[in-house]
């Protein structure tokens, strides 16, 4: 059986961004490994503050990773290799990210249903944004291939997840692609190409090549509302210590390799109060 949610612990709702590219990759990794929270699930909800290409560590075993590095550099990307698995995904500011972050999950709870229970969420929210025929499901030659993407009118893909499941919880990470600037289109194509992926160009959009007049503000919005109302969660600020060591990372970045999240976090933990 799972752990049972302690009910003294709030479920947190967090909008708006936390930082930088990396910041905000490192801060639900570091909140998936703190002992204890005082929340029992946490949702984090933001328009990312700058261009990032997030690689997984699969990504790492291919052997064009270098150049597929200095592609993104070179095109103006942060380059990171985040906590959650999948493939390589990169947005920018056009575009909505969600973390959830879960205290209550174990290993037995990864898999299928998680991912299906939350497209079938994600998907619901779309849908009432207009003229969105949103859809779940892998379209051919979509990049980070998954069974539960979300497309539009079966052709193109504009939504991702990822998960990690670790002995203190879970982390289910969302891209949601809604205004996808050219940039964004290119690096996908090139990393794609770089790292040996096959990809259909034509497969790469977002909510807006669909639904011209949506914002990703508009669409974060939209989820907020639709996290607070079906999970009953509180509006909240992230833990401010986590915060707070986490704005400390940008600085220590250096290095021709990706910038590895796990790595970061295990070498430095959120100090004990």
């Amino acid at each position: 059986m799972p752990p049972a949610e302690n009910l003294d612990h709030p479920r947190l709702l967090v909008s708006g961004s936390a930082g930088d590219a990396v910041t905000e990759l490192v801060i639900p990794a570091l909140l998936l490994r703190t002992p204890g929270p005082a929340w029992s699930q946490l949702v984090h909800v933001y328009v990312p503050h700058g261009p990032t290409v997030a690689f997984s560590g699969r990504d790492l075993r291919s052997p064009g990773i270098a150049e597929a590095t200095e592609v993104a550099r070179a095109a103006g990307f942060e380059v990171v290799v985040r906590s959650p698995g999948g493939r390589m995904v990169a947005y920018d500011s056009g575009a909505v990210v969600i973390d959830h972050l879960d205290s209550t999950t174990d290993i037995r709870q990864a898999g299928r249903s998680t991912f299906a229970a939350n497209a079938e969420s994600h998907v619901r929210v779309l849908r009432a944004l207009g003229a969105v025929d949103a859809r779940i499901g892998e379209v051919d030659g979509e990049y980070c291939p998954g069974e539960f993407s979300i497309n539009v009118g079966g052709v193109a893909k504009v939504v991702g997840s990822a998960q990690r499941v670790t002995a203190t919880g879970s982390l289910f990470s969302t891209v949601v692609q809604v205004n996808m600037s050219d940039r964004v289109r290119a690096v996908i194509t090139d990393v794609s190409d770089a790292l040996g992926y096959d990809l259909r160009t034509s497969s790469i959009a977002g909510l807006a090549d669909h639904a011209p007049a949506l914002t990703a503000e508009e669409v974060a919005a939209a989820f907020v509302a639709d996290y607070r109302d079906r999970l009953g969660m509180t509006d909240g600020q992230l833990p401010g210590e986590v915060a707070e060591h986490a704005s400390a990372v940008a600085s220590r970045v250096n290095g021709s390799s990706p910038f590895r999240v796990d790595d970061w976090t295990r070498a430095h933990p959120v100090p004990s109060a």
